[in-house]
């Protein structure tokens, strides 16, 4: 466990405040041997902090508290380097995680979000994907289907098909919240749609009206959510439609969604700059796969309880979201101090 803390001290050191670091200036609030904290670092890592935790270290006693802290890490930081800890691979490792974050960081998180993409680009695509921002009503159907062209023998015989459903939908639909789809199985003559219990899915008033005629998109759009229509009479058949919900329409302008789409384009610029930096520096690099020696390695069985989602060390992700928790992975300042009792 020490010797875990002082190789995480140490990196967070090299990282942050290590000799190798920038020199500090500006008047000292703590300094000894090897060891200096100016006011301006105190204020920093101070800031760092929440506002709640903040608050607390407002008089001389508190903030005394909160520089012990950082002096304690200083120490521990200074003793882990003069035991050549800097020097220990897995201090290395857990150093090159830092950096490689920082670097995706400062080439593809920070310095993206302040640039501005041109209007061209963003009007351009809203020209382009203007169904993302603007559609018709939409109502979702299942319905009861029967066949009949208007004025065939058996119109008559389908019309009380139809009703003989509607009767069996109102009588049940009270304790069984399933009638509907029951219904469709006994009654639909449609073979494509009774597979799916007469679900014809969220269609809009001119779907509907181009697939199954006017007067069933009239009455689907004349109900609400959970009601059941009476025989619906169309040109090419019978039907019983019920209306299981209802997509309200769309209508969004170029200004209401310009941020958004200067976020989503920004967001898809950085993560193509940033692949096309990991595949450049591949390729500069040579990097050669040994399948012999990679199909070689004894992966370790995986511990028994829920499973974790899997990891890729010392990966930081791709740019625009936040670089994943390494194990060995230090805070970039120590943590606050506990508050007193």
């Amino acid at each position: 466990m020490i010797r875990r803390i002082l190789l995480v001290t140490a990196a967070v050191a090299l990282a942050a405040c290590g000799n190798s670091g920038p020199k500090k200036s500006g008047p000292a609030v703590a300094s000894g041997k090897d060891i200096t904290i100016t006011a301006e670092e105190f204020k920093a890592r101070l800031d760092e902090q929440s506002p709640f935790i903040r608050a607390r270290y407002t008089t001389l006693e508190r903030k005394k508290e909160f520089l012990d802290n950082l002096v304690r890490f200083e120490v521990l930081a200074e003793e882990a380097r003069r035991q050549k800890l800097d020097q220990d691979p897995e201090v290395q490792l857990t150093l090159r995680k830092i950096m490689v974050q920082k670097l995706v960081q400062r080439s593809f998180q920070d310095g993206g979000a302040g640039k501005e993409l041109p209007e061209a680009e963003l009007q351009k695509y809203y020209d382009e994907h203007k169904d993302e921002f603007n559609r018709a009503k939409k109502t979702r159907v299942a319905a009861i289907i029967l066949p009949s062209p208007a004025g065939s023998p058996d119109r008559a015989k389908k019309v009380a098909i139809a009703r003989k459903a509607i009767a069996k939908v109102k009588a049940e639909e009270k304790k069984n919240p399933m009638v509907f789809q029951q219904a469709v199985g006994e009654f639909t003559e449609d073979a494509a749609t009774k597979g799916v219990s007469g679900d014809l899915g969220f269609k809009s008033a001119e779907e509907l009206e181009k697939s199954f005629g006017k007067e069933v998109a009239t009455a689907a759009f004349a109900l609400k959510a959970g009601e059941t229509s009476g025989v619906i009479e169309g040109a090419q058949g019978v039907y019983v439609i019920r209306v299981a919900g209802v997509q309200e329409e769309l209508s969004r302008s170029f200004d209401q969604v310009k941020a958004q789409i200067s976020q989503k384009l920004s967001r898809e610029k950085r993560t193509k700059e940033f692949d096309d930096l990991v595949k450049k520096l591949r390729e500069e690099a040579k990097v050669v796969i040994d399948d012999k020696a990679l199909e070689a390695v004894v992966v370790a069985a995986a511990p028994s309880g829920p499973p974790g989602a899997p990891g890729m060390p010392g990966m930081p992700g791709r740019p625009g979201m936040p670089p994943p928790h390494q194990d060995g992975a230090p805070a970039p300042h120590p943590a606050a101090p506990p508050p007193a009792k």
